[in-house]
């Protein structure tokens, strides 16, 4: 079965750890499960309000600001090697 890792914080790693013992399964089943119950109730579509960040006109235009100059500081260090650009 192929593997992956995932970086929980700290408290966030207590309540799965809590809650696995609870249910009598490991660490890794209860994550598998909690994963395999999410997907089976995936809808396709995102909870309302889920990517809004809830910021108003200022901060969105300084996120923006942001991301362009980060996009443009990784696009010019970027040494392609014959790999398509994204």
């Amino acid at each position: 079965m192929p593997s992956t890792t995932f970086h929980f914080p700290v408290e966030t790693l207590r309540q799965i750890d809590a809650a696995a013992a609870r249910h009598g399964v490991s660490r890794n089943r209860f994550v598998m499960l909690a994963c395999e119950r999410a997907l089976s109730a995936d809808d396709g579509a995102w909870p309302d309000g889920f990517f809004d960040p809830g910021f108003g006109s200022e901060e969105r235009a300084l996120l923006d600001e942001g991301t362009r100059e980060l996009e443009q500081v990784v696009t010019s260090n970027r040494h392609n090697r014959g790999a398509p650009f994204l």
